[in-house]
C-alpha cells in the first residue's frame, strides 16, 4: 500500500468509527476460526496479509468479530486496504452474516468505510457506508440481507 492510500484510509478509519462497543459486549469466540470459517479460510486472522491473484500482490486486511443483532452468534466485518480494491476510499468492505441453516452470506463487498449506527431494523442496526465526500449512504437490514435505505444524491 502507497504511503498516500494508507495515510488516506487511516484518516478515514478516524473519521467513521467502525462498531465501537459491540465487540465488548458480544460473547467470547474463537476470532480466528469465526474469521476463517466466515471468509471461507481467505483471512485467518483479525489482522493481517494476503495474496490476491487478480491483483498480483499481498493486500492487508482487517477482520471484526461482533454479535450486532445481539442473537449470541458472531458475524464478521472485513476491510482490505489499497486502491485496486477500494477505489478512492482505499478499503473494500464486507460483511459475512452466517444463517440459522446456511452458509455464511457476504452483505456488501464494495469500497467504503463501516459505521454501525443506533438505529435498528428487524434486530439488526443500520450500517453508514462513509468514504470521500460529504454524504454516507445508510444501508438497512430487510430481513434477508442489508439493503441500500437512504441514498445520496
Amino acid at each position: 500500500m502507497s504511503a498516500a492510500n494508507g495515510l488516506a484510509a487511516a484518516l478515514l478509519l478516524l473519521l467513521v468509527s467502525p462498531v465501537a462497543g459491540l465487540s465488548a459486549t458480544a460473547p467470547t469466540w474463537d476470532e480466528s476460526r469465526v474469521i476463517s470459517e466466515a471468509t471461507s479460510g481467505l483471512f485467518h486472522s483479525p489482522k493481517g496479509k494476503y495474496f490476491d491473484e487478480a491483483f498480483g500482490d499481498s493486500l492487508e486486511y482487517d477482520a471484526e468479530v461482533v454479535d450486532l443483532n445481539g442473537d449470541g452468534r458472531p458475524e464478521v466485518f472485513t476491510q482490505v486496504f489499497g486502491s485496486y480494491w477500494g477505489g478512492a476510499t482505499g478499503v473494500q468492505m464486507n460483511l459475512y452474516i452466517k444463517r440459522k441453516k446456511g452458509p455464511w452470506e457476504p452483505q456488501f463487498g464494495f469500497p467504503g468505510v463501516y459505521n454501525v449506527l443506533k438505529t435498528r431494523h428487524r434486530g439488526y442496526p443500520d450500517i453508514e457506508i462513509g468514504g470521500p465526500g460529504f454524504c454516507f449512504p445508510v444501508w438497512r437490514w430487510n430481513g434477508r440481507r442489508y439493503a441500500p435505505y437512504k441514498g445520496c444524491p
